[in-house]
């Protein structure tokens, strides 16, 4: 059995400037590709695509799916209006992550959801977001850190077993790049690790399965150390027997 293959769930990228301002370009930052290929993966870009069949041929293409980060999520495809604070949105990058997302769950395949990537993971699931961290009552940690992208500027804290506390503890550190939040919970998710002012850090499937959305950025972290290399290895070692029990 050759190395599990990692499908990197891309963005479009409008370019702003340069020689070819208002081109749209498919791309994942390249620290999701760097963390597939340190844990053993091989790492696959999945570019947005329009059509429903092709979204759901590349899943099938590859063994696990990392969802990568992005811009804001459409607010109307959770049955809600845009608030003000609502950042720039993209819809048909949307609909081609959930649908994504809707069919690697549907085969059982092995899911590591990050940041935005959480958030869709919730929605595709039937649950909600915050459109802005503004809204959760309490909240008071800083989500939007001001240093090295490697460095952690919050403290988690996890909830009951699950593979976050497995691999790294009852509390650690993380990273922070986002001002949406999981509100209501979806179906067969369950959270896992909140940030101190109760903020919903992570979550992950209460079947056993490997789907894990984690609301900082591991892949970033990676760049400065191998704390967060476990959860790679994870998403790697899960992808492997899938492939392996097709």
């Amino acid at each position: 059995m050759g190395r599990p293959v990692i499908g990197i769930v891309g963005n479009l990228l409008i370019e702003q400037g340069g020689f070819s301002p208002g081109m749209e370009r498919s791309y994942v930052n390249n620290d999701y590709v760097a963390a597939v290929e340190r844990a053993g993966g091989i790492p696959l870009i999945l570019p947005v695509v329009r059509g429903q069949d092709v979204a759901e041929r590349q899943t099938e293409c590859v063994d696990g799916l990392l969802i990568s980060g992005g811009y804001d999520m459409d607010p109307l495809l959770y049955g809600e209006e845009p608030i003000r604070t609502l950042g720039f949105v993209y819809r048909e990058t949307d609909i081609f992550q959930l649908r994504t997302i809707k069919t690697a769950l549907k085969r059982g395949q092995p899911i590591l959801a990050i940041c935005k990537g959480i958030q869709l993971l919730n929605v595709a699931c039937g649950g909600t977001l915050y459109q802005d961290i503004g809204e959760i009552p309490g909240a008071f940690v800083k989500h939007s850190q001001d240093r090295k992208r490697s460095c952690p500027s919050h403290t988690v804290v996890t909830e009951g077993e699950s593979v976050v506390a497995e691999l790294f503890g009852s509390t650690f550190p993380v990273n922070s790049y986002h001002h949406q939040a999981l509100k209501e919970i979806g179906r067969g998710l369950v959270v896992t690790s909140r940030a101190m002012d109760g903020v919903v850090e992570s979550v992950e499937s209460g079947n056993g399965s490997f789907v894990v959305g984690v609301q900082w950025h591991p892949e970033m972290m990676l760049t400065g150390g191998d704390e967060m290399l476990p959860l790679f290895l994870r998403l790697v070692e899960a992808a492997g027997s899938f492939a392996a029990s097709l």
